[in-house]
């Protein structure tokens, strides 16, 4: 009964608790957008988000529930599996405790449960995959490994990334003795046949559109991740860990005096963050390594507390009041003005840090909730006033995959033909039903000279600035251009995809 009153308190804090203000994020716009084109093995990326989305937005329509439920549940069931192995390998109530704060006193955990990304499923099924391993070789029991199979294999439906953590289990078991001794069976190439299976959805998409991973990677390489230095990514996980980092010191503290529980997962998370940090990974990416030792060092703190009581009371007490401190950093409690002023107070500069080195009003994540439907409801009000005949054959493109993604959540809402965009996954979905001969483009103030290379007329509708927002987004121009150069379907393939 513990583990379920905590389970289900877990889900419902980021629900109950986030101020009702902020919207649904640029990245989700895409997701749904995604599941608009659903088609499981023809996907651009993994499929599973798309899935996750479309189930989302079938249960709760054009709303902000529709993103926010899926993540708070991915954040439950990580929880859950984290609490779930603690009990398994011997842990009582306090170890649950600590486990279960330790996950809320982090804002890797906590931001994660707040938004319907990859990133969450990522955790949670590398998760399965390590603490299934751990359990493997805890209690001799090969079967375990079937878990790990489903939890890599369901982990490639949902990100690439999954195979740097294949890579640190592969280098746990040859590390682990027991485990070494468990490929004699037939239970580890069981988990490479389910493994290999589950996956298949994710490769033939990738064969089918000629790779498109590797030109997302390069672009990321260009734009983010080359940017990333070994200092940022270190202290970037201190800073996510922040409360969690006393479990996952208690962890490391224990495997390296012997510790048989704490082994694989500290193996298996060492190897992760190294390869995360020799790719230029960005902070966030090494998160799969930690939920495992999360609950082995709520293990070894529990054997601790029962030696020296103080730790029993004390460090519960200290992990609520990071909880608490912390909470407004993973989930937006305040108004976008109280964030402003939060975050300045806390002195956190990296709190407001973008990918790409700017430093905005809000933290990113929150600055990528706003606006989106007061762009769609303006984009609405100037195709509303074209006349009934552009109107009924227009093409509407979005500057890129936000843009796009909200034009395209709120297109009833706000009377808008489905938009196209150059923008990653959207270009491949094609240039519309619409001729070309008048087109309602969203983009920035440089997207004019562009527009004036492939149309004989452009005017700007409508700017919309807010300084609140990321920088491609606090000023927007709204263009109407009409009398293509060229038809819009015959030059659609030379102008995309765009992977910024």
């Amino acid at each position: 009964m513990l583990i379920v009153a905590l389970v289900t308190l877990r889900f419902a804090l980021p629900l109950l608790t986030r101020q009702s203000s902020w919207g649904i994020h640029r990245d989700e716009f895409l997701y749904f957008a995604m599941a608009d084109h659903f088609d499981l093995f023809r996907m651009q990326f993994p499929p599973m988000i798309a899935a996750i989305a479309g189930t989302g937005r079938a249960i709760f329509g054009d709303s902000v529930l529709a993103a926010r439920v899926p993540a708070a549940l991915g954040g439950a069931a990580l929880t859950a599996v984290v609490l779930c192995a603690v009990r398994r390998l011997g842990g009582g109530t306090l170890g649950c405790l600590l486990a279960w704060l330790a996950m809320l006193a982090a804002p890797l955990f906590v931001r994660t449960s707040l938004l319907m990304q990859p990133v969450i499923v990522d955790q949670l099924l590398a998760t399965v995959a390590i603490a299934a391993l751990t359990l493997a070789a805890h209690e001799r029991e090969p079967r375990w490994w079937i878990a790990v199979g489903v939890g890599l294999g369901l982990g490639a439906l949902n990100k690439f990334s999954i195979a740097f953590v294949g890579a640190s289990v592969a280098v746990a078991v040859l590390c682990d003795p027991s485990l070494r001794g468990q490929l004699r069976t037939r239970w580890p190439w069981y988990a490479v046949l389910i493994g290999a299976t589950l996956s298949l959805p994710s490769v033939t998409g990738q064969i089918v559109h000629g790779w498109p991973f590797l030109q997302q990677m390069q672009s990321l390489r260009d734009g983010q991740l080359d940017r990333v230095t070994m200092s940022e990514f270190l202290s970037g996980q201190l800073t996510m860990l922040a409360g969690a980092l006393v479990c996952v010191l208690a962890a490391v503290a224990s495997a390296m005096r012997g510790g048989a529980r704490e082994r694989v997962p500290v193996i298996a998370a060492a190897c992760l963050v190294l390869l995360m940090l020799a790719f230029h990974g960005k902070a966030y990416y090494a998160g799969p390594a930690y939920p495992m030792l999360v609950a082995t060092g709520a293990l070894a703190l529990e054997r601790l507390a029962e030696r020296r009581r103080v730790v029993r009371y004390a460090l519960p007490t200290a992990l609520l009041a990071t909880t608490i401190m912390l909470w407004p950093i993973g989930i937006p409690v305040f108004s976008p003005a109280g964030m402003m002023r939060y975050t300045s107070a806390l002195g956190i500069a990296e709190a407001t840090k973008t990918n790409r080195g700017e430093t905005l009003q809000l933290p990113q994540d929150y600055a990528d909730m706003l606006g989106w439907r007061e762009l769609a409801d303006s984009v609405g009000a100037v195709i509303a006033r074209l006349p009934a005949s552009e109107r009924a054959d227009l093409t509407l493109v979005g500057g890129n995959y936000g843009e796009a993604g909200a034009l395209a959540f709120y297109r009833t809402r706000a009377g808008l033909p489905y938009p196209v965009s150059t923008a990653g996954d959207f270009w491949a979905w094609g240039s519309g039903t619409g001729s070309g001969r008048t087109v309602i483009v969203v983009g920035d103030r440089d997207a004019g000279a562009t527009l004036g290379k492939l149309f004989a007329r452009v005017d700007v509708a409508m700017e919309l600035t807010n300084p609140l927002l990321v920088p491609e987004e606090q000023r927007v121009v709204i263009y109407r251009a009409a009398d293509p150069r060229a038809p819009i379907a015959a030059i659609w393939p030379s102008l995309g995809p765009n992977w910024r």
